[in-house]
């Protein structure tokens, strides 16, 4: 490996999520397009530590997805994954942890848009339509956290198998929420709650911390 290669771990990168102001780039492959080439450059050293075997040894990096509400996490996971397979709405969607693992498929040995996903709770079920893989996201998060808007540190896991994607693990996490939602099951330390659960995996020395910004603060 070039021993000259940028130390991409040194610091967290941020990524700019579409605002809803800027219409033009959210409905094109131009957003999802930026988002990937900033993050090719760290899947790349991933994927090199893996080709020279050093997952025997040690624990390779993953990425974890943090922002406020609303920031655009889901749709830089997406870009990345190159599915659309997250839930999708207004106010508070993510209300569990997300850890996805992805593991790439060889073209030579299957189909060139092969994928399909297996969820931990059971793996003997593979799904190849990924709008079913949104609606059982959807399910396991109210059977826990209810259907309420509630928030729980407790995580779903996913493993994608698919031709198209890089061996890597993503973590997505509830958005960091500064006052509980009115009416809802939130607890009263709800800030404190989404921030702990962003700092407990922000302490695992292997985790690089991908901060996603909506694109329209500061205006």
């Amino acid at each position: 490996m070039d021993g000259k290669r940028e130390d991409v771990s040194a610091r967290p990168p941020a990524v700019s999520a579409p605002g809803d102001g800027e219409k033009s780039m959210t409905n094109g492959v131009k957003v999802e397009s930026q988002m990937y080439q900033q993050l090719r450059k760290l899947i790349n050293v991933v994927d090199e530590l893996r080709d020279v075997g050093l997952q025997q040894f040690i624990q390779l990096p993953r990425i974890c997805v943090v922002g406020t509400q609303s920031a655009g996490k889901s749709s830089v996971l997406e870009a990345i994954v190159g599915l659309d397979f997250l839930p999708r709405g207004d106010g508070v969607v993510t209300r569990r942890p997300l850890e996805l693992r992805l593991v790439h498929l060889s073209e030579a040995e299957h189909d060139l848009n092969e994928a399909y996903a297996v969820f931990e709770n059971d793996k003997e079920r593979k799904i190849r339509d990924f709008e079913q893989v949104r609606q059982e996201i959807d399910r396991l998060t109210d059977q826990v956290a209810g259907k309420n808007k509630g928030i729980i540190d407790s995580p779903i896991v996913l493993t994608i198998y698919a031709t198209q994607c890089p061996d890597l693990s993503l973590i997505d996490l509830p958005g960091i929420t500064r006052v509980p939602l009115k009416g809802s099951d939130q607890c009263e330390d709800i800030e404190m709650l989404t921030r702990q659960m962003a700092l407990r995996y922000a302490s695992d020395p292997r985790t690089i911390i991908l901060a996603v910004i909506p694109a329209n603060v500061g205006e």
